[in-house]
């Protein structure tokens, strides 16, 4: 009789022990599920944060290409002056901001108001309207811009000037599609932003002629 309960005992602790095994295995597929569960969240999270980026890169070019726009429709008087090679081009090669192009420094030689202009947005296309530390991060990452006239102006204008930004992305995306009168691909077309990361903006600026007849 004293076989019995150390029989049942047995047989107890064999169940005991089993179904403890059973719930080791359950506990490690619920960490690998939790894990793989993390990991899908911090891989959304990321992506998130290029769109949320990507976004704001946008909404800078936006404004910084109406910043300027503004400028040329309200400078009717002295609209010759952004007509120069110094300050615009037929092609893209000048543009300002991030390492600017061209051997004269618009910031320099601000002998016109339209150079002082082109100045000052490339001061803003570097950044300078947010600081960190002694760091401009008030623009987009590698942001450039450029003032491309068309030659003759369309529409009877006296002046007819696409305002393009062009800058990096972060994720590869589709470039801008080549346009002669957009410039998006023209703008610092020797800058090399990488494989679908060219991003660009335009905005067309007709100047009328006031005084012809209509």
């Amino acid at each position: 009789m004293l076989t019995v309960p150390h029989a049942r005992r047995t047989s107890a602790g064999f169940l005991g022990s089993h179904e403890r095994g059973f719930t080791m295995v359950e506990v490690l597929v619920t960490l690998v599920i939790l894990l793989l569960g993390l990991l899908g969240v911090f891989g959304l999270q990321v992506k998130a944060s290029k769109v949320e980026m990507e976004s704001y890169q946008r909404a800078q070019a936006i404004s910084l290409v109406r910043d300027m726009a503004d400028k040329l429709a309200e400078s009717r008087g002295q609209i010759t002056d952004y007509l120069t090679d110094d300050v615009s081009s037929t092609s893209g090669n000048l543009y300002v901001g991030v390492m600017a192009s061209g051997s004269t420094d618009p910031c320099l030689v601000t002998s016109t108001a339209a150079k002082t202009e082109l100045c000052r947005w490339g001061q803003l296309l570097k950044g300078s309207a947010a600081q960190e530390g002694t760091t401009a991060v008030g623009a987009m990452i590698g942001a450039r811009g450029c003032l491309i006239r068309v030659n003759p102006p369309q529409l009877g204008a006296v002046a007819d000037i696409f305002v393009v930004v062009v800058w990096q992305g972060l994720a590869a995306s589709n470039d801008p599609l080549p346009d002669a009168l957009t410039g998006q691909r023209n703008c610092a077309n020797g800058v090399n932003f990488g494989t679908g990361l060219r991003r660009g903006i335009a905005l067309r600026v007709l100047i009328p002629d006031l005084k012809k007849d209509i």
